[in-house]
């Protein structure tokens, strides 16, 4: 998954991995504001021959998968054994993948729609049509049964995944849309882009439910707490919001980024928020007094202690590795 990039649609929970597993890995305090500490011993450094942009962990955390230009990999976690190389054409980046809730595919974004693939072989398993271009953003339901598309032309696409058709197209964003995100339940759909509006989805009919303003500015990235009652947005504005979508109360805003929020996501308990900022900083905010937790830098060093920027950062399901994609050649897994 794109920790961050200059167009929208960064991918999910980039800022809290960083922000809960990198410091702890490190053995660095998470209230500590200096700067990252080198980590000269990652579990295993894996060269993918290619670049490294985005990464992703299976739901059961057996294996890894790893995107960028010409070429999608899925690793072993334990082994670092190339389990499938799924060969794509250079002109097609992989900005952004996604398993299957079941583990048993995964989604990327090419030219007009998605590219399905089976997991444990590399072979293509269908594609998704009906996009204007590259969709921005991809979600599964939490059941596996659709996907959600982000298009740069306003227009949210719903694919029936078993029966690779469109179930749905949800029109109402004036500009491109960045961010989908799935609550908990499966039944409501948020979605937000470049006119700042977040919108709620009822899956069921395609029926607009909410609109949600505040932000100046395009909405980024969104994410649903584990409970599904809120939802969290981060934007152009450097402004996270947390909304109540059920009980429709104003947003509480949480300030401090310098510049743009690409990235938000929910600790599992739901008790805390992390933002990921253009500023090169991972913020964590406690829910409880909507007061910021911990400020730390989001970049890492390699092995020689030069500072680089993280494209892609994925955390196993047990908590207990992260892997991180240097946006070059490698990626690296550490212990949690």
């Amino acid at each position: 998954m794109t920790a961050y990039r200059n167009v929208p649609g960064a991918a999910r929970a980039a800022a809290l991995l960083l922000a809960l597993a990198l410091p702890t890995a490190c053995g660095l305090p998470l209230d500590s504001p200096g700067p990252a500490p080198s980590c000269a011993a990652p579990i295993r450094c894996v060269a993918v021959g290619g670049l490294a942009t985005t990464v992703a962990f299976s739901p059961d955390g057996a294996r890894y998968a790893v995107g960028g230009f010409g070429a999608l990999h899925v690793f072993d976690t334990a082994t670092g054994a190339t389990v499938a190389t799924m060969p794509v054409r250079d002109f097609e980046p992989i900005s952004h993948l996604v398993f299957s809730p079941d583990g048993s595919r995964l989604a990327t974004p090419v030219e007009g729609g998605v590219r399905l693939w089976d997991a444990a072989t590399g072979r293509p398993a269908g594609t998704l049509t009906g996009h204007a271009r590259i969709p921005m953003d991809l979600a599964f339901s939490p059941d596996g049964t659709l996907l959600a598309g982000a298009g740069h032309n306003g227009v949210i696409r719903l694919w029936s995944v078993g029966g690779n058709r469109t179930v749905a197209v949800l029109t109402g964003h004036s500009e491109w849309v960045g961010a989908v995100a799935f609550s908990p339940d499966g039944a409501t759909l948020a979605s937000a882009g470049k006119d700042g509006v977040i919108r709620l989805w009822q899956v069921a009919t395609g029926r607009l439910t909410a609109s949600l303003t505040g932000h100046d500015g395009a909405v980024q990235d969104l994410a649903f707490a584990p409970g599904g009652r809120l939802l969290a947005s981060g934007g152009d504005d450097g402004t996270v919001r947390i909304w109540d979508v059920a009980g429709g109360a104003a947003p509480y805003v949480l300030s401090g980024h310098d510049g743009v929020v690409h990235a938000v996501a929910y600790s599992a308990d739901g008790a805390t928020v992390a933002s990921g900022g253009w500023d090169g900083t991972v913020r964590l905010w406690r829910l409880s007094d909507h007061a910021q937790a911990a400020l730390l830098p989001g970049w890492i060093r390699d092995a020689d202690g030069r500072m680089g920027a993280v494209s892609g950062v994925a955390v196993s399901p047990d908590g207990h590795t992260v892997a991180i994609a240097d946006g070059a050649d490698r990626v690296r897994l550490w212990p949690v």
